[in-house]
């Protein structure tokens, strides 16, 4: 399956460090320049079979920049997040897998204006 939008561009800053270069337009909304992505957070003992910058970077990049903007709310945050993973190949038991774990765990700052 193919992607139907073209992944961010980013530069890598840090350890686990992302800058967005330009504003990332998805169909679930934009990313804007400028805007410092951690990747996915996924605890550093499962690294070595999925990596913060692998196959949910661009979902996770989305998913922070709703999360740390409080936009929408957190259940369309967490519900886009799944969207953009399957959207970038992603299979659909390693997507919901992950949605399951930032619904569960997930923090933002909803309530928080």
């Amino acid at each position: 399956m193919k992607r139907r939008y073209p992944g961010p561009k980013v530069q890598k800053i840090g350890k686990r460090s992302w800058l967005i270069l330009e504003d990332w337009i998805t169909p679930y909304g934009t990313v804007k320049k400028d805007f410092t992505s951690n990747g996915a957070n996924i605890p550093r003992l499962l690294w070595s079979i999925m990596s913060p910058a692998g196959i949910l970077f661009e979902a996770s990049i989305l998913h922070d920049y709703y999360y740390d903007k409080a936009i929408d709310n957190k259940k369309v945050a967490d519900n886009n997040f799944y969207k953009v993973a399957i959207d970038f190949n992603v299979s659909k038991f390693k997507a919901k897998s992950a949605y399951y774990y930032v619904k569960m765990f997930g923090k933002g700052n909803y309530g928080i204006k």
